[in-house]
């Protein structure tokens, strides 16, 4: 029986389309890029579900967009847009309980006052050195924020 080998050049930045291609006929499709850094996303297509936040705090479908170094404020959806709307409001309102801890407390043993998500609830808790975003110098302000802002805290977290 005779053989015959065909050698096939597959053209740089391409590869074999397996699901597409048959014995009878090779196709091949542009190879993507593996991501890693922001970097790597530039130039391509935004998922069709971001979101972007306005000037008026109002949150946007991104239709149309790229990645690029100028288009860095889009979101993958629409609960993470919530979420750093809400963290962008949360920080306004901490100077009014307390103030932010800051990087120098952490460093000391001291307890601190935090709201985390758990298993999709909120959970007020207390830690020493784990930074969260959510921590008050006392147990009081945790709850009175959590009493005024539970919504705010729910969006920020991504709590349904």
């Amino acid at each position: 029986m005779e053989e015959k080998t065909l050698k096939i050049e597959i053209p740089e930045g391409f590869e074999i389309d397996k699901e597409n291609s048959s014995f009878e006929e090779i196709v091949f499709k542009k190879k993507e890029q593996e991501v890693k850094t922001w970097n790597d996303l530039i130039k391509r297509d935004l998922p069709s579900s971001s979101k972007y936040i306005n000037g008026w705090s109002v949150i946007h479908e991104a239709i149309g967009d790229n990645f690029s170094h100028n288009n860095k404020n889009c979101f993958i959806d629409e609960k993470h847009a919530k979420s750093a709307l809400a963290m962008a409001q949360i920080s306004q309102l901490m100077p009014y309980y307390g103030g932010a801890i800051l990087n120098e407390e952490w460093k000391y043993s001291t307890r601190k006052y935090v709201i985390s998500g758990y298993k999709n609830t909120i959970k007020d808790d207390y830690a020493v050195n784990l930074h969260y975003f959510l921590a008050f110098h006392t147990k009081e302000q945790r709850d009175m924020f959590l009493k005024y802002n539970e919504q705010l805290v729910k969006d920020y977290l991504m709590i349904d």
